[in-house]
């Protein structure tokens, strides 16, 4: 199963929009994060609750932190928090809908 959702991490350099596409295969999930411009590869586990525990760097022209997030799915929308080394970030975000 595939999902995409539009996202937006707070950051504290304001918000950041970006796309996060998920593919599940039984509890493992692996994907990528679009955010400011770069694609970058997430992996993790997906709880039968709807938890999602993920892995993962996010690439800025000047840097790179590697985080963990936890995240909960919500029916379409999805919330969370991105823990890193130097800082929390929160997340929001909403399924986009395939198109037929």
């Amino acid at each position: 199963m595939r999902e995409e959702y539009h996202v937006t991490l707070y950051s504290q350099m304001g918000p950041r929009e970006g796309r996060l596409d998920l593919q599940y295969e039984g509890s493992a999930v692996t994907g990528s994060l679009e955010l400011m411009g770069r694609r970058n590869p997430v992996h993790g586990v997906r709880s039968e609750d709807g938890h999602l525990c993920l892995s993962h760097a996010i690439r800025t022209a000047v840097s790179t932190l590697f985080c963990e997030t936890a995240l909960e799915l919500h029916g379409e929308r999805l919330t969370g928090v991105t823990t890193a080394d130097v800082c929390r970030m929160r997340w929001e975000g909403s399924r986009i809908s395939p198109e037929l």
